[in-house]
């Protein structure tokens, strides 16, 4: 059995045991460019912190298919962060006058903290990618993927995309990306 000493074999880089994950870091440049934070809830740079969740919670090593979903974020980043982009798009430009109200913005807050955009990269001025929590939950060999974010218009939950692959399971709040059920409740529907 693992300790918390023992770290994940390749392709993960050296990871730590964080009481309930593993966890580390590693540069996705795909995502470079980034809003910064002044709270300190992410970084402007393309370092993001990857959490391997494991089975009970339990220190122990990535199933296969953890380590094929890491590596496909790594090699298939660009199209992942276009996926999640285009999806995030379609949700904002419905909702981002309806959240610029929610949140009683005047007009100059409004206009910084949820413009009206033309196109899903510019997204990329108003969030931050913080985590991606990579989950046992896989189909076909390929485990499913959350991915937190900070972002201008909801800085207590974030914003949170569920993914396997490059294909979008769900968009929300930032508990999207960490609960497992969503994974889960996939796997079931595309069965």
């Amino acid at each position: 059995m693992m300790t918390a000493d023992d770290t994940l074999a390749p392709p993960f880089p050296p990871f730590e045991w964080d009481d309930y994950y593993w966890a580390g870091a590693v540069k996705l440049p795909a995502w470079a460019g980034q809003r910064a934070w002044q709270n300190g809830a992410g970084a402007a740079n393309d370092t993001v912190e990857i959490q391997v969740n494991t089975e009970n919670d339990e220190p122990g090593p990535a199933m296969p298919s953890q380590a094929a979903a890491f590596e496909y974020l790594i090699a298939r980043q660009e199209e992942v962060r276009d996926a999640i982009l285009h999806a995030l798009f379609a949700s904002y430009s419905d909702n981002y006058l309806v959240w610029r109200e929610e949140n009683g913005y005047d007009e100059a807050e409004a206009d910084e903290f949820l413009p009206a955009l033309r196109q899903p990269a510019n997204l990329k001025s108003l969030i931050t990618l913080t985590a991606i929590t990579i989950f046992p939950t896989a189909k076909g060999g390929l485990s499913y993927a959350g991915y937190t974010f900070a972002c201008t218009w909801e800085d207590e939950h974030g914003l949170g995309a569920m993914m396997h692959g490059s294909r979008v399971v769900e968009i929300g709040g930032g508990d999207t990306a960490i609960l497992e059920w969503i994974a889960t409740k996939d796997l079931e529907e595309q069965a």
